[in-house]
């Protein structure tokens, strides 16, 4: 009887145990965190995307590159609106970040999968900002919040191509923070 029970404790341990996991929550944009915990989300025009959820074998969605010898930050995502099933990606570039402060975005880029919006490709030069809560080089962390405005542009000249702008707005982001190496 006693092995019977062990067996019957055994099997459901596992299954009470899965119930307890958290879930992700794609309806509201991740929390504001600084511990380098993998999340990014945004407003594009109002509609929320959040970083997609990662797969085993499948490349991390979100990526902040430093570049030390000329002081350059590239962050980047992929976002998802699950309820809608639309895909976008995000890159932005930042001269001389540091912990507490705000920053002109030099370059910013927005792009959308299925071509959802009038176009496929937006980009922003000097426009939008970004404020570092962290920025620590040390233990390898950047987070903080983000806006800017895109326009459509030509994918392979970055021509504005039209007057068509989509705005990003209350951008957050928590990642890891990556050297990237310069063969200057």
């Amino acid at each position: 009887m006693k092995t019977l029970q062990r067996l019957l404790l055994l099997t459901l341990a596992p299954l009470l145990l899965a119930n307890q996991c958290k879930k992700d929550n794609y309806d509201t944009l991740p929390p504001e965190t600084q511990e380098g915990k993998n999340t990014f989300g945004c407003y594009v025009d109002g509609e929320l995307f959040v970083k997609q959820k990662e797969a085993i074998m499948t490349p991390s969605r979100l990526f902040a590159e430093y570049r030390a010898n000329d002081s350059v930050l590239l962050l980047g995502a992929h976002a998802q609106n699950l309820k809608q099933d639309r895909l976008i990606y995000i890159t932005m570039e930042v001269k001389n970040p540091k912990a507490n402060t705000s920053n002109i975005i030099l370059l910013s880029s927005f792009g959308s999968k299925k071509g959802e919006y009038a176009c496929g490709y937006f980009i922003g030069r000097e426009v939008g900002e970004i404020f570092f809560t962290r920025f620590d080089t040390i233990n390898r962390i950047v987070s903080g919040r983000f806006h800017f405005p895109a326009q459509c542009a030509n994918i392979y000249s970055s021509d504005i191509i039209s007057d068509y702008i989509v705005v990003l707005s209350d951008g957050r982001f928590d990642a890891k923070l990556d050297y990237a190496v310069n063969y200057d």
